[in-house]
């Protein structure tokens, strides 16, 4: 059986500048929840990421390490 790939944060988009401290992915502020889902619309479309919407309002995206 093969090994599921592992997906890989690459970036963070974020409403509250508060609520993103370290790590190594860029962060994408956002003015609001509609600029938000719009960035990741955009990011995953050119990337074939996914979008995960985390508690606080702070989206991820992840695409699968191959």
């Amino acid at each position: 059986m093969a090994d599921a790939p592992t997906p890989v944060m690459f970036a963070i988009i974020a409403t509250n500048a508060k609520a993103v401290q370290g790590g190594m992915a860029p962060v994408f502020m956002a003015k609001d929840e509609q600029e938000q889902h719009e960035i990741a619309m955009w990011l995953s479309r050119i990337t074939n990421a996914v979008a995960h919407n985390l508690p606080g309002g702070t989206v991820i995206m992840t695409v699968n390490d191959k």
